[in-house]
């Protein structure tokens, strides 16, 4: 254990070369061990594509939440695009809510852990085992700037609000605009509910067009900023303009409930909210953005009206785009990658079937699947939620793995819990930068003290329980054997699942060596979690390029 713990302290003292370097450079300065890298790059084509197994993992680190053996044999049986079309036809998986826990006493507090854990459950069970993988991994990214969290809203809340990103997610922008301003849970959360005619309140309004569409600064469909003669970036609205959106937004309000008691459900989270009463809603002309709203028309009209003006804005298109982007593949995309994305959303009025499909197999997205051609800046760090699935996801589990403590509770990210964000602005702000670099690295801003000694505490103890590994269908007798046999075997194995076959052989030496005398009571999960603790602090392993 001494080794261990030494290694381990070494590792933990290039934290800083994690945090702000692995973007910049780290890549193709460390011989690659376990693994062929020759004739990586198969294409974007069919299955006669012979995608590499390092290209179709590198893929779907931007495509799922997180490589798995059967997703990666999926994609090279059938190719990225033919994989892509598939997934977009895919059914969405949905969380089902049973009544009891979508309507209780709002005094009932263990009727609320209930639905808590039960929201969260579902949520992560379709996260790591759901079918519609590139599905759920546009919803997640979704949700990371159409913001809504449990810190206000009800579970039941969170659990229709996801319903919906996931029905909208490869449709119009547009739509899930309208879906987004109807949502109950939205609703509540930027209290649009609450905006009257003779009572305004501009927080959705101002939200719709910061965060959801046009943004701050007037953009380039590069994303780079328009300046005045002066230098100064010029501002994509005022004022005027969010008190004209919010007059275009009264009059909504929640459906009927469901109960006639006073229940958590109050707000009817399963059921779009309704414009009751006409007289709530301001019928008089608008002019948003300089696009005229004709007076007269209700407030659903007024909805589609000044929906169409944030989306023909020229601003919404690269301000989206970067956003998808930054979910994905790369959080600062070049000029010209952001621009051909944003050309495909403005073209097709905001399809986000084929905005994605243009992000996936772009040749930059793509030019990294050759680990000789990784492009320099190139790539994101894995927020914890992301890690944390692929990683389950890695083990070959079916489900999410049970709490060791709580058998009603998943095991999860804690410091990233989905729809459990601190405000409307997410866990982090997409504009942040690398110190030290002029990289946008908005994850980066997750990765504090509490974050990595969560990561060197759990894996081990989690992994060590075989009852709680099979419950999900993990694929453990694979990690046991491969122990079993040497550290180096299962080094190797770890190397296949989480390096993309390409594990750098620095970090294999670190990991055979540091665990020479780990004492694991001859339980092989637990010395493999260990490793993975220690892999985990690896920019190799947190960062996707």
């Amino acid at each position: 254990m001494k080794t261990r713990a030494k290694v381990a302290r070494r590792w933990l003292s290039a934290i800083g070369f994690v945090v702000v370097g692995s973007l910049v450079g780290c890549s193709g300065d460390q011989e690659p061990v376990y693994a062929q890298l020759a004739g990586q790059v198969g294409g974007v084509g069919g299955a006669d594509s012979k995608a590499s197994h390092y290209a179709v993992s590198r893929f779907l680190e931007h495509a799922s939440m997180g490589p798995s053996p059967t997703a990666v044999s999926q994609v090279r049986a059938q190719g990225l695009e033919s994989w892509i079309d598939r997934q977009q036809k895919m059914a969405p998986s949905l969380i089902r809510t049973p009544n009891d826990l979508a309507n209780y006493e709002l005094q009932d507090m263990v009727a609320h852990r209930r639905a808590s854990k039960h929201s969260e459950t579902q949520l992560h069970n379709h996260f790591v085992g759901g079918e519609d993988q590139l599905r759920l991994r546009t919803t997640w990214v979704l949700s990371n700037f159409l913001v809504v969290s449990t810190r206000k809203i009800q579970p039941y809340g969170a659990s229709e609000y996801f319903n919906m990103l996931q029905t909208h997610a490869f449709g119009q922008y547009g739509d899930l605009l309208k879906a987004v301003t109807r949502s109950p849970a939205m609703g509540f959360y930027l209290d649009n509910s609450q905006n009257r005619r003779m009572s305004l309140n501009e927080n959705y309004g101002r939200e719709l067009m910061q965060l959801f569409s046009v943004g701050l600064v007037q953009l380039n469909m590069d994303g780079t900023p328009k300046r005045d003669a002066q230098g100064k970036m010029l501002e994509t609205y005022g004022q005027k303009d969010v008190i004209e959106a919010t007059r275009a937004l009264t009059g909504w309000n929640f459906a009927d409930p469901d109960q006639k008691r006073e229940t958590s459900n109050h707000f009817n989270y399963g059921k779009p909210m309704v414009a009751h009463w006409a007289n709530d809603h301001d019928t008089g002309p608008k002019l948003v953005l300089g696009k005229a709203i004709p007076g007269g028309q209700d407030a659903v009209k007024d909805l589609d009206s000044l929906v169409d003006i944030l989306i023909s804005h020229p601003n919404t298109a690269p301000f989206v785009s970067l956003r998808l982007i930054q979910g994905m593949t790369t959080s600062d995309p070049s000029p010209a990658y952001l621009q051909r994305v944003a050309s495909v959303f403005a073209k097709t009025q905001g399809h986000l079937g084929q905005v994605i499909q243009a992000i996936l197999t772009d040749p930059e997205a793509r030019a990294g699947d050759d680990p000789l051609k990784t492009i320099k800046g190139f790539g994101r760090i894995k927020e914890p939620h992301l890690l944390h699935t692929g990683l389950v996801r890695g083990l070959g589990c079916r489900l999410a793995i049970k709490s060791d403590w709580d058998p009603a509770q998943v095991w999860m990210a804690y410091s990233q819990q989905p729809f459990n964000a601190y405000s409307v602005f997410n866990f982090y702000p997409p504009n942040h930068r690398a110190p030290g670099s002029k990289l946008l690295a908005p994850e980066q801003k997750m990765l504090n003290s509490t974050e990595f000694s969560r990561r060197m505490s759990q894996y081990h103890n989690i992994m060590s329980n075989s009852n709680l590994l099979s419950d999900a269908g993990c694929d453990a007798s694979v990690f046991e054997s491969a122990a079993r046999k040497s550290n180096e075997h299962l080094v190797a194995l770890i190397g296949e699942r989480f390096f993309r076959g390409a594990m750098p052989a620095a970090v294999a030496q670190g990991l055979v060596e540091a665990h020479k005398n780990f004492w694991h009571d001859n339980n092989m999960m637990k010395l493999t979690g260990a490793m993975l603790e220690m892999a985990m602090l690896t920019p190799s392993f947190g960062v996707s390029k």
